[in-house]
């Protein structure tokens, strides 16, 4: 007998038990017991019947139904012993012979960035009318070459600044030729100059010239694409945020900070909106997401639990030991202050990973762009390397032999600091295997010096972000010291990270990329996510490149990891590391309870854990593998609450 179902035996005897000594000490009849069983709320409030219910666990269990009381699982079993526990005010889900799942853990995603696009972009018509205030549409410039989208933006800002009035703040995205985000890139590579420096024509002076009397920034609709803003919107964003964002910095103060401060309720129905619809509508019923750069973030979340309208769990990172952009403001100054700023910060922060609740709780410090400096690769390149500036910037690193200074690096410094101070590390960059051979370092020399203990860096489990390039020797030292490296399919090919990697140094390194099934089989748990906006949105407004496949579709992402193949060209990425069905719903489920360090509560279906499951529409585990990507998820539990059902289910 399983331990599902010695549980659930356990259960109905003791049932049965006290009805039995209930109606002959107290000559109570079957009515009055249950009567009684109603008055003290001891029926479960909801079972899950019908089902093939795969639960995740340690011997991969399967069982037809559970039951479900307080938000947890109470008992496992077959349709029969479930339905016997039921009450008469018992929630009844049929699953009708189909797949039910645990939740999907996403490690890293962030829902509150992706909601800009998609509710101020795609749909900022509907969201201008439903909140009453123009402002909260994105428009949109479009052009052919860089000389057509210039006009087209002088036109957009011109008459949205006449409809709108003085004032009034203008976002505009832009959006060049047809071929996607990657001929948009490349056109808006030459465009722009106040963020990263150029020669481009997107000044600051030539933006006070298209809305002297509105505060106005431009941004590429790409999340990491560059930025500019006017004056009028620096004075706004230094009276209000006390210093200038541009690009990807700038979108969750803009929207939240700015556009939406003193306006709680739109804040809160906005950022539930997303999770409803491309969070929970997905099957993710967990997801991990650093915390800084707006304060409203928080905010906002805690007024979503405080009413019991959290429809998603978030583990969240403590963002940086950094001053950010008030350090940079004293110049060279800056750097060395920096250190000593992060040494105090980890010192006086503490550690409260795991503190908080159900749904929002810490999963560790967080310095995410900590590489600055580190990233480089013992790849040689190709004798000719692709002309193309935006490949070869994303792909030609330092020379790895070179040596480093680490000591020499801020990234490095603050992370070293954190982990001193015996803070958990994770939810850090790691975009090429230099950047690895500087945290292997930190973790050698804090273990040969006698400072930690292999078990205590083990204990921490460490992650690292994106890991589109990984060395072979790199993949045991990983499982060494535990860590657990989030991988997201898209950072593979394209033209950035790992797909320009390979186009600089050769097909000959493609094993080096994502290597998911080399790190199992070396005893390391890997994890499965997406760093993307899962729902569906025109190209215009999509702000990672991926294959319009995945649009709208987790289950296009897990696909990619179980075929390594990428479904809008065909390319094969390292087919040898490849992952198993099981293997990989793991990484996307109990594995990512484990990043998370919640894997007590949530990552599989079992007694005393909480109800996170999912009702999919196909078999993930029979279905021929390149159809994973055409399963939909038809509905979304959160502890036993239904926060999403498919109109077809």
């Amino acid at each position: 007998m399983t331990k599902s179902m010695c549980s659930i035996a356990l259960l109905l005897f003791t049932v049965l038990t006290l009805n039995v000594i209930a109606s002959k000490v107290y000559g109570q009849g079957d009515q009055d017991i249950s009567r009684k069983l109603e008055l003290l709320n001891a029926y479960p409030d909801m079972i899950v019947v019908n089902g093939k219910i795969h639960t995740i666990d340690s011997q991969l269990t399967e069982v037809q139904a559970m039951a479900v009381k307080n938000s947890r699982i109470i008992a496992l079993g077959t349709n029969d012993q479930i339905r016997f526990l039921a009450g008469p005010k018992t929630e009844v889900v049929d699953a009708k012979g189909r797949v039910v799942l645990p939740g999907l853990i996403d490690g890293h995603t962030h829902p509150h960035l992706w909601a800009i696009g998609h509710w101020l972009g795609a749909e900022g018509d509907m969201i201008a009318q439903k909140y009453n205030d123009p402002q909260l549409k994105i428009v949109l410039a479009k052009g052919q070459d860089g000389a057509d989208l210039l006009r087209s933006l002088e036109r957009v800002v011109r008459d949205t600044a006449q409809q709108r009035g003085q004032g009034k703040w203008i976002w505009a995205y832009l959006f060049a030729g047809n071929t996607g985000i990657p001929g948009n890139r490349r056109v808006l590579k030459t465009l722009f100059t106040q963020q990263g420096g150029g020669t481009g024509t997107i000044t600051r002076q030539y933006l006070d010239s298209l809305a002297p009397n509105n505060p106005l920034i431009v941004m590429s609709n790409e999340a990491i694409g560059p930025g500019a803003h006017n004056t009028r919107a620096k004075e706004q964003m230094m009276a209000i945020l006390g210093q200038e964002e541009d690009g990807l910095g700038a979108r969750n103060p803009m929207t939240y900070d700015i556009l939406f401060r003193g306006r709680t309720e739109e804040a809160l129905d906005f950022l539930k909106r997303e999770l409803l619809s491309c969070v929970s509508g997905q099957g993710i019923t967990t997801f991990g997401n650093h915390y800084y750069g707006t304060p409203s973030i928080m905010n906002i979340y805690n007024k979503l639990y405080q009413r019991g309208e959290m429809p998603v769990r978030w583990a969240w990172w403590q963002g940086g030991g950094s001053a950010g952009g008030r350090l940079s403001e004293m110049g060279a100054d800056a750097a060395k202050l920096q250190p000593l700023y992060a040494d105090l910060f980890y010192e006086d922060l503490g550690d409260f990973r795991g503190i908080g609740n159900d749904f929002i709780w810490n999963a560790g410090v967080s310095n995410e762009g900590w590489e600055g400096g580190l990233t480089c690769t013992k790849a040689k390149q190709l004798p000719v390397i692709p002309t193309d500036p935006v490949v070869r910037d994303a792909g030609v690193r330092p020379d790895c032999a070179t040596p480093i200074d680490y000591e020499s690096k801020n990234g490095y410094q603050t992370v070293k600091a954190a982990l001193q101070s015996g803070l958990r590390i994770g939810f850090m960059h790691g975009y090429s295997d230099g950047t690895y051979d500087a945290l292997f370092h930190m973790l050698d020399e804090a273990v040969s010096s006698g400072k930690m203990t292999l078990e205590q860096v083990r204990s921490l489990r460490i992650s690292t972000e994106h890991n589109p390039i990984i060395r072979p020797d790199q993949v045991t030292q990983m499982a060494k010291y535990n860590m657990m490296p989030a991988f997201n399919g898209y950072q593979v090919q394209g033209d950035i990270k790992g797909g320009a990697f390979i186009k600089v140094h050769g097909e000959q390194y493609m094993n080096w990329l994502a290597p998911m099934k080399g790190l199992v089989d070396a005893g390391a748990h890997p994890v499965f996510n997406t760093d993307a906006h899962v729902g569906k949105v025109p190209v215009e407004y999509k702000d990672m490149d991926y294959p319009e496949q995945w649009d709208g579709n987790i289950w296009g992402y897990l696909e990619f990891f179980v075929t390594r193949r990428m479904p809008h060209d065909g390319v094969t990425y390292a087919r040898q590391e490849a992952l198993d069905r099981v293997t990989l719903m793991k990484a996307a489920t109990i594995w990512g309870a484990e990043q998370l360090l919640n894997e007590k509560n949530i990552g599989s279906l079992e007694n005393g854990k909480l109800a996170d499951f999912i009702i999919i529409d196909k078999d993930y585990f029979t279905i021929p593998e390149n159809q994973i990507g055409t399963i939909k998820t038809l509905m979304t539990s959160t502890g036993g609450k239904i926060v999403f059902k498919a109109s077809n289910y």
